[in-house]
């Protein structure tokens, strides 16, 4: 996925869950973050950031990507069901795309992807990494968990599965993170424990792209 033309940056500080005050050729600006994650290890003050223009909205830039020693870090949590679903249609890994729908509605809920009117997927932005594993949540997840539950709950309608899109590259594998969010882990546990499907995929990121590089695996 190309990520078009970025403009680099300094963070200076996260104002709220949806504003990080940056600068920008010396001067201070307000940008979107689409990101409601606490991050608190990627937003450090002085860190070099990217950003990309907007076409609407109050703010003239969104905050993409976060330099680290070991590579650049997506934080866009907007993208993982457009980076599985290329990834999908490039390599009919771990299923064949026939025909999909973004945002399926199931009762309340909106699922992700539905692809072959079967597999209903729910995807999950991963930034956080730690010894080289990574980790969801890194915030506490009531939305999580219930989309957890209400696949679980549809499963005798679809095939459910949550696919971890990791939006860095330096993870071994991939955990829950229950001292963040025991709730959200214990339903994830059950979920595989019942058989459905859980996978984690690692994106190579670039100044000028990011894609779904390679599986790497779930542990529990």
């Amino acid at each position: 996925m190309k990520l078009g033309e970025l403009i680099p940056a300094k963070f200076l500080e996260r104002e709220n869950r949806f504003v990080c005050l940056v600068e920008v050729c010396g001067k201070p600006e307000r940008v979107l973050i689409r990101n409601t994650g606490r991050l608190k290890e990627l937003l450090v003050p002085g860190r070099k950031v990217y950003l990309r223009e907007k076409n609407t909205g109050k703010y003239r830039h969104e905050l993409i990507l976060v330099e680290l020693e070991s590579g650049l870090v997506c934080v866009d949590s907007h993208l993982p069901p457009k980076l599985l679903l290329e990834h999908l249609l490039e390599n009919s890994y771990p299923w064949k795309v026939k025909e999909y729908r973004y945002e399926y509605r199931v009762g309340n809920s909106r699922f992700d992807l539905l692809l072959n009117r079967k597999v209903l997927i729910e995807t999950k932005s991963v930034n956080l990494v730690v010894d080289r594993t990574a980790m969801f949540p890194d915030a506490p997840t009531q939305r999580g968990r219930r989309h957890i539950e209400e696949l679980m709950d549809n499963a005798d309608k679809y095939e459910p599965a949550v696919v971890f899109i990791v939006q860095r590259k330096d993870a071994a594998k991939f955990t829950p993170n229950r001292g963040t969010d025991p709730d959200f882990s214990r339903a994830l546990e059950r979920f595989a424990r019942e058989g459905f499907t859980v996978k984690a995929f690692l994106c190579d990121v670039k100044l000028e792209e990011i894609r779904v590089s390679r599986e790497i695996p779930v542990i529990f």
